[in-house]
């Protein structure tokens, strides 16, 4: 008769700066959430601290903030501490990891730029889009040699969550036809050749990429650009994908989507494929 092993959950801590003393994960879940959403949960600390949690955060998110921080000048928030806690025995669909992760970092002051959007006026609103393309840029200017995320890992956009190849990926190419297999296998139909023109229309860099980039994750205060929160999709993809990004989450519910336009190189056909092969394997 087979024996089940029970698992025994411990902390292991990946980094904790300047003293910071981070509340363990019974003291976590005795808070009270401001955010909820499928295995991701935020809670404030303190006034200026808050830790976001659970089984779809992931300690790359942390080192990709990390990474921001220390080579452009985006607003990011500072991070205090990070561990993991596990492993729990989860059934396979329930979570992305059988560990629970904490990230303690600073709170940001201010607004979601989809709250504040409709009340701007133009002069905030230009002001609000010309710092965002500068930041956009910044991303932009920092170049890679492979498509995952930080220090050759995977891809973490949803696209490929359910995919046995999650990279990285040695070139644009290769990413492509991951993504056309998989539609493909999906579909089921005689699509490859079609997506392929639609994904080499012009040659493509490599660039850094927040991935989700939208109004709901920038954080705006006195008409001003404070931070850009959520990294946790971000990593080295085709320069085109921060714009199919942006259009496959954005509905065109106000002139945001119009504005966002005029600060970013456009991508409409690789945008509509990307939107196409979204439906099928998410």
């Amino acid at each position: 008769m087979a024996t089940t092993i029970s698992k025994i959950p411990k902390l292991s801590m990946h980094t904790v700066r300047g003293g910071f003393s981070p509340l363990t994960p019974d003291e976590v879940n005795k808070l009270e959430y401001f955010f909820h959403r499928g295995g991701v949960r935020i809670a404030k600390v303190s006034p200026e601290i808050i830790v976001k949690y659970g089984s779809d955060v992931r300690v790359k998110e942390a080192d990709t903030i990390d990474f921001i921080r220390e080579n452009t000048q985006i607003p990011v928030p500072k991070i205090h501490a990070v561990y993991t806690h596990g492993p729990f025995d989860r059934p396979e669909f329930d979570a992305i990891d059988e560990y629970d992760t904490y990230i303690f970092m600073d709170y940001i002051e201010g607004e979601t730029l989809e709250k504040m959007w409709p009340n701007f006026d133009e002069k905030d609103k230009v002001g609000i889009m010309d710092e965002l393309k500068g930041h956009l840029e910044e991303l932009r200017n920092m170049e890679g040699t492979y498509v995952g995320s930080l220090e050759n890992g995977p891809v973490l956009d949803q696209i490929l969550e359910y995919q046995p190849n999650k990279g990285p990926f040695t070139s644009v190419t290769e990413f492509h036809e991951t993504l056309i297999d998989a539609y493909a296998k999906v579909y089921k139909g005689d699509v490859k050749p079609y997506l392929r023109g639609m994904l080499s229309t012009r040659e493509h860099t490599i660039v850094f990429t927040h991935a989700d980039f939208r109004p709901a994750n920038i954080m705006v205060k006195d008409g001003h650009v404070v931070g850009i929160i959520d990294w946790e999709m971000s990593g080295w993809y085709p320069e085109w994908w921060e714009f199919a990004k942006a259009f496959f989450i954005w509905q065109f519910q106000n002139d945001w989507g119009s504005r966002f336009l005029e600060i970013t190189p456009q991508y409409y056909c690789e945008q509509s494929a990307h939107g196409q092969m979204m439906q099928c394997l998410l």
